[in-house]
């Protein structure tokens, strides 16, 4: 085909038909331009075909990780839950007398210790920005909230790793005054085996009837913050659920869109 445009005009140029040559070269460039734009768009169309079936994959897996989140905020809830139940017995029971030590190792039992951190799944989000394909999102709104998610869910993380360094931090500071805390505060079945009677004094365990000790006011003061601090992340669970949900909506839906 351009060995035949060729000889065509050579024949125009042979013959001094300059006005049918030039008519024909800027036919030629128009078809070549034409031709070349045809080219960029299917290249363009293949692109934005390729674009938009990666922003799907990467929506559907925060899709998928959102959804285990909800699982995990649940458990999450439900555990705090109990260790404040469990709390709220212990100060119950707390101000009865304990005349032994099976009933003091009973009460001292009753308290949980969990530092919950947050946990969440972030891999795909983490890959996105570290990949710079945050902009692969093409719906700019889907894409600030997806930001902001994360950026709600860091700011929380900081949080509650406060809390649970400041809990633990409290925790050892009245080991470290008051040794023994560790084996007491055991649940009795779990070191039923192990145990030796000699390791268990009524001594031990006579803070506990003197409300007015520093042991017992320390002590008491530690399970008190263990169920503030879990209260308080109840709370910010129950928003990242919120908003974690809220996400799930708007991929959902750009999904369906594309």
């Amino acid at each position: 085909m351009i060995k035949f445009f060729r000889n065509l005009r050579k024949t125009f140029l042979a013959e001094g038909k300059t006005g049918k040559y030039v008519k024909y070269a800027v036919g030629e460039i128009v078809l070549v331009v034409i031709g070349i734009l045809i080219a960029l768009s299917i290249n363009n169309w293949n692109e934005s075909k390729r674009l938009k079936k990666e922003e799907t994959l990467y929506l559907e897996r925060l899709k998928i990780d959102l959804e285990k989140d909800t699982l995990y905020y649940n458990n999450t809830i439900d555990r705090a839950n109990l260790l404040i139940e469990r709390s709220n017995l212990f100060f119950i029971k707390l101000y009865d007398e304990q005349k032994s030590i099976d009933e003091a190792r009973e009460l001292l039992s009753i308290p949980l210790w969990d530092s919950e951190y947050l946990t969440i799944q972030d891999n795909t989000y983490m890959e996105l920005v570290s990949s710079g394909k945050l902009n692969i999102i093409s719906n700019a709104t889907l894409k600030v909230a997806i930001v902001d998610f994360y950026r709600l869910v860091e700011s929380h993380k900081n949080y509650i790793r406060e809390g649970n360094e400041y809990s633990r931090e409290l925790m050892a500071h009245h080991a470290s005054n008051y040794p023994g805390l560790i084996k007491q505060s055991r649940d009795p079945m779990e070191l039923e085996k192990i145990i030796n009677d000699r390791m268990f004094r009524m001594e031990d365990f006579q803070f506990l009837n003197t409300p007015s000790s520093d042991q017992f006011q320390s002590f008491e003061d530690i399970v008190m913050v263990y169920k503030i601090k879990h209260e308080a992340f109840i709370n910010l669970f129950k928003e990242l659920k919120s908003r974690s949900n809220d996400l799930l909506y708007q991929i959902e839906q750009e999904n369906r869109e594309n």
